[in-house]
């Protein structure tokens, strides 16, 4: 996982051509063949000897057999393993392998075959061990198909300096073609299949079929490996435990809903099943990148979050400081309220531990919400009382809600870490009873970037975090009110808060992390137009961390 690429260079990539075929093999099928590979083929969860290869077979309605190989190069004449795999619609024909018994820190080529039928070829590679020079990450999030094409994913197939991309969350959303983006969804001809908000197995399945289909997810998925955790779209808006915000009595079972979309996400993702089918949920893992870093990933939405609270029922309670204070004191930061199930904990403990028994340089969590400490700014602005003059009365609605907020100096999102302080404090205690206060943070779910430093309640040091923006889902804010009022609370957000060093709800695109043992350099690229596949990709920002007596800083 070390390249001889400089960072320029790789950018450059993004914008250019593509470097490596993404097929190797024919995918021209005779008359009458109704086999056909329409979702490419993925690969991802890898460890040190073993990676997992992902296919679909389209066109079926009885089981068949499934030919796979995988290889040292891109021709298949070093084929190092092999094998049939049987498929049928009890998984709804897709086709998951883990290959085993592979070499560290080595790039491989995978392909399937249904008799003359040959899938595009797929490229991946298997963790490291030893000592390595550099780690390159891409992060991306909030992928929705209605919102536009995934041009994202398109600049970092593109990207060769690329070793893993780790998606956080929402890579498919659940809503009906009149839900979340269904407007811009109609205009440009990529409305949700199924149409209606989904809701069973077949739903789910359906769903991710479609996403699969985009340009751009079949050119990430064949080029780079990925590790992807789910947030809470990939079933329904804001779970927690005992159901959802989207999720309605008039819906049916909540428990049914979940098992099926939980189904629907390891039949349809390279990630390897749990032994029991009952322990879907249980989703959390620790990548080692030999002597380098350690990437831990979080489950915050099935397992143990609390319900959040909801401000349109508190809101029209709090007339005072004084009682937006008893509010955020003992219902906020209630002790009990939870994020991080008892298992997750006690797995984050164990693994932070071992990453530092270790000696790895960097230790990388990958998260689905914001965790900085983020209260409402004070929206009494000129600049903005000036903006708000022209917008509709029902935006001015919208933003009336958020300028309660800031009255009283309460947290601007309750499904955010910064809704259960309480847990975020455990988190930092595991990490500190590890002598972890390096945290270094990749967050989720906002739809925008973001650069933050994290501390606990004593003001103690904790890492930092950075926040990448939705690959096509756009910040409410920017979509209700528009990007001159984006911006300006974006400022008056980052004036308001000690964690918040910068932020940007205006854009699209996706976080490059360059990671070596002198320190870690982070690129947020944006993506210039969604709605069509003509695009160009530009650094906004970026930024330097380093690790200084094991505290990060940025330089």
């Amino acid at each position: 996982m070390s390249k001889k690429i400089t960072r320029r260079q790789a950018i450059k990539i993004v914008s250019g051509a593509v470097l490596l075929p993404l097929t190797g093999c024919s995918t021209q099928f005779e008359q009458g063949n109704k086999v056909v590979f329409a979702h490419g083929v993925a690969s991802g969860d890898p460890d040190q000897s073993s990676v997992v290869i992902w296919t679909r077979i389209s066109g079926l309605t009885k089981p068949i057999m499934v030919d796979w190989f995988v290889a040292t190069d891109a021709t298949f004449k070093h084929v190092v393993s092999n094998g049939i795999f049987n498929t049928d619609s009890s998984r709804d024909y897709t086709v998951k392998i883990i290959a085993n018994d592979l070499e560290p820190g080595q790039t491989y080529f995978y392909k399937f075959a249904v008799a003359d039928t040959i899938s595009p070829t797929g490229q991946t590679q298997t963790l490291p061990v030893g000592h390595i020079e550099q780690l390159v990450l891409a992060v991306t999030t909030c992928s929705n198909y209605p919102f536009g094409y995934f041009n994202a994913y398109d600049a970092i197939a593109k990207d060769a300096s690329v070793d893993l991309v780790v998606h956080l969350g929402d890579y498919i959303y659940e809503y009906g073609v009149e839900g979340f983006g269904g407007e811009i969804g109609q205009r440009i001809g990529r409305n949700h299949q199924p149409a209606h908000e989904i809701l069973s197995l077949d739903d789910y399945r359906k769903r991710h079929a479609q996403y699969k289909t985009d340009k751009g997810s079949l050119a990430i998925h064949a080029r780079h490996p990925l590790v992807v955790i789910w947030d809470d779209h990939e079933t329904a808006n804001n779970p927690w435990m005992g159901g959802a915000k989207n999720h309605q009595a008039n819906e049916g079972s909540w428990e049914a809903r979940r098992l099926a979309s939980l189904q629907a996400y390891y039949e349809w993702l390279p990630v390897r099943d749990p032994i029991k089918a009952s322990e879907r949920a249980n989703y959390w893992r620790h990548y080692k990148f030999g002597d380098l870093a350690s990437l831990i990933t979080l489950e915050s939405r099935h397992t143990g979050r609390s319900k959040q609270i909801s401000y349109s029922e508190s809101l029209p309670d709090i007339q005072s400081v004084k009682q937006a204070q008893e509010f955020a004191g003992n219902v906020i930061n209630a002790p009990d309220r939870e994020m991080l199930s008892k298992e997750m904990q006690h797995f984050l403990k164990e693994e932070l531990n071992e990453s530092v028994s270790a000696g790895r340089r960097w230790r990388i969590i990958g998260n689905q919400s914001v965790m900085a400490k983020s209260i409402a700014p004070d929206l009494d602005d000129p600049i903005l009382n000036n903006l708000k003059n022209e917008l509709s009365l029902e935006k001015q609605q919208k933003l009336a809600e958020r300028t309660h907020l800031g009255k009283y100096s309460l947290p601007s999102d309750l499904d955010t870490w910064s809704g259960y302080p309480a847990a975020r404090e455990r988190f930092y205690h595991i990490a500190k009873d590890a002598n972890v206060q390096d945290l270094l943070v990749i967050s989720g779910d906002s739809h925008s970037f973001w650069q933050n430093q994290l501390f606990d309640d004593n003001g103690q040091s904790m890492g930092v975090e950075l926040g990448a923006t939705g690959v096509t889902s756009p910040r409410s804010i920017m979509e209700s009110l528009g990007g001159d009022i984006m911006l300006r609370f974006d400022e008056l957000n980052t004036a308001n808060n000690q964690e918040i060093i910068w932020s940007d709800g205006r854009h699209l695109g996706f976080i490059r992390l360059e990671v070596n043992h002198k320190g870690t350099h982070a690129d947020y690229i944006t993506v210039s137009n969604v709605e069509s596949l003509t695009y160009n990709t530009q650094v906004l920002r970026s930024v330097d961390i380093i690790n200084r007596d094991g505290l990060l800083q940025y330089e």
